[in-house]
């Protein structure tokens, strides 16, 4: 399972209209293949930010089958006049129940770079 976050920034004044267009956009993703669920939430300190969550079977149903799919164009042009700034997108797996042996094996099955401030590289790990 992934989770995708995406923090939005919404233009001033404009977090109603943004709200409503959201509603009716969202209907694009209940049909994607390896869609699970989303939610959007509003931010309590900045009320022009959100958080939006989606979650997915696998990360290539987000990012080869949502965002390859003509859907996706209809999704941002109905969004994007809102935004002051691009969506900062990030995905993440679930480690609760993972040793972080099995949650590395998972993110280099998903050929996505390691980032942070871990001493230990990739190299010395795997040669362990």
């Amino acid at each position: 399972m992934i989770l995708e976050s995406a923090i939005l920034y919404i233009k001033p004044g404009l977090a109603s209209e943004f709200e409503s267009a959201f509603r009716e956009a969202s209907g694009v993703l209940l049909s994607k293949k390896g869609y699970v669920s989303h939610e959007l939430n509003k931010c309590v300190e900045n009320r022009d930010e959100y958080i939006f969550l989606v979650r997915w079977s696998g990360i290539k149903d987000h990012l080869i089958g949502f965002r390859g799919h003509p859907d996706y164009k209809l999704w941002n042009a109905s969004l994007e006049p809102y935004y002051t700034r691009p969506p900062e997108v990030k995905h993440y797996i679930d480690i609760r129940i993972d040793s972080r042996e099995q949650a590395e094996a998972e993110l280099t099955k998903l050929l996505i770079p390691e980032s942070g401030t871990d001493s230990a590289s990739h190299e010395e790990r795997t040669a362990e």
